[in-house]
């Protein structure tokens, strides 16, 4: 267990509709570092992070924050220490992306000059200052994913909990966004498809199967070949940050073939 983490997630189950989504599963963020949280679709790593952020309540299990529960912080409370971005969006009708992001703001004591200037800075990082006062409604998919990042960004909570966070991004904005959330040194736990970013990004990654924690270390360490083949299905393996491929495993394929 680390020394110093911020996050603690022990025993955690989560069920949704009946079905186990997460079992059992114990993990801790450490202060100041990027964890990421791999796996296949259904594997639960949106069903955890969304216990991160209240959106869902375990049926058992407990996360603590600084050493304190959960269930000790109010909704607000909790919402200024630990923010998420997530996959989907709200209500656009009307808003602009300034609204967006400041309306994130309505968390935290700030003047209103203050505010109004992590606002615009915010929107200059990721892009958007130019259409600050445009509809929300009128940006594209890759644009509302920047502008839910702003809102993020201005409000720098201690923990980022980002599920997907480059989906509808292209490459630029991927690096540009993740690099800031890593130079202002906070804390993060990010769910990844994209194993070749998550090796990039992660000091720490945690491997989940069907609710449950498999293998969690640096991403070199747990991305092995054999991972590979048996939790993603595919032949291949981790070189520096890219996945080199051979291509799927299939039903009665002969066992791993080990790359040269």
């Amino acid at each position: 267990m680390p020394d110093d983490p911020i996050l603690e997630i022990q025993d955690l189950s989560v069920a949704v509709g009946g079905l186990p989504y997460v079992r059992n599963l114990s993990l801790c963020v450490e202060r100041g570092r990027f964890h990421g949280l791999l796996g296949p679709n259904g594997a639960g790593k949106t069903t955890l992070l969304r216990v991160l952020y209240r959106a869902i309540a375990p049926q058992s299990g407990e996360v603590r924050l600084n050493g304190r529960p959960q269930s000790d912080f109010s909704p607000a409370q909790w919402a200024r220490h630990v923010g998420a971005l997530v996959q989907g969006g709200g209500l656009l009708s009307g808003l602009t992306p300034e609204d967006i992001v400041e309306i994130g703001l309505t968390l935290r004591e700030r003047p209103s000059a203050k505010r109004k200037e992590a606002v615009q800075d915010a929107l200059s990082l990721v892009g958007l200052q130019d259409k600050a006062r445009q509809d929300a409604e009128s940006l594209s998919g890759g644009e509302l994913q920047r502008c839910y990042f702003a809102q993020l960004l201005a409000c720098d909570p201690e923990v980022y909990v980002l599920d997907e966070p480059t989906n509808h991004l292209d490459l630029h904005y991927q690096l540009r966004l993740l690099d800031e959330v890593r130079r202002r040194g906070r804390s993060a736990i990010v769910s990844f498809h994209d194993l070749g970013m998550a090796a990039r990004y992660c000091d720490t990654v945690h491997l989940i199967q069907e609710g449950q924690l498999v293998a969690e270390g640096p991403p070199q360490a747990v991305l092995t070949p054999e991972v590979l083949h048996q939790h993603y299905r595919v032949d291949g393996r981790l070189d520096g940050h890219s996945l080199k491929l051979e291509g799927p495993v299939l039903d009665g394929t002969d066992p791993l073939r080990v790359f040269r």
